[in-house]
């Protein structure tokens, strides 16, 4: 099973993305328990003004389309980029100042908590809401009862 997109997008790329789908043999099946089938996914194109080309393979516990493993990738790398960028960018969490102990867990625990406020409020960006609500503490704590 193969399926093809083309996402002309307005962040100056234009990508192309060919998707197939393998069931996964039976001998393999039997050694990997749910292990139902194999994906890949390419990916070519445009980007920032550079040519790009570039591979992934994933493992599935599921026998599904190749048009759905697809749509189930690019899903997850909406995850990535709402959240996970986020706290790297925003929160500089890959380059962390606090250590020891809890500290790290702690203060992801309160920026995954901030990032949720920000977004339940209707800010549009995170340090948006940062800027507004950095005097609003009793708003902010108000949430937490």
């Amino acid at each position: 099973m193969s399926a093809t997109t083309i996402e002309d997008d307005t962040h100056d790329r234009k990508v192309l993305r060919c998707c197939k789908v393998f069931a996964a043999p039976e001998k393999l099946q039997s050694q990997w328990a749910g292990l139902k089938s194999f994906v890949q996914v390419e990916r070519s194109g445009i980007r920032d003004g550079q040519s790009f080309q570039e591979r992934q393979f994933y493992i599935c516990s599921q026998i599904v389309s190749a048009k759905d493993a697809l749509t189930y990738t690019q899903k997850h790398w909406g995850i990535e980029n709402r959240l996970h960028w986020v706290r790297d960018v925003t929160f500089s969490e890959d380059f962390p100042l606090r250590r020891g102990g809890n500290a790290l867990i702690n203060w992801a625990i309160l920026h995954n908590f901030f990032i949720t406020l920000a977004r339940f409020l209707g800010f549009r960006t995170i340090p948006q809401a940062q800027r507004a609500l950095v005097n609003q503490i009793q708003k902010v704590f108000s949430f937490f009862v």
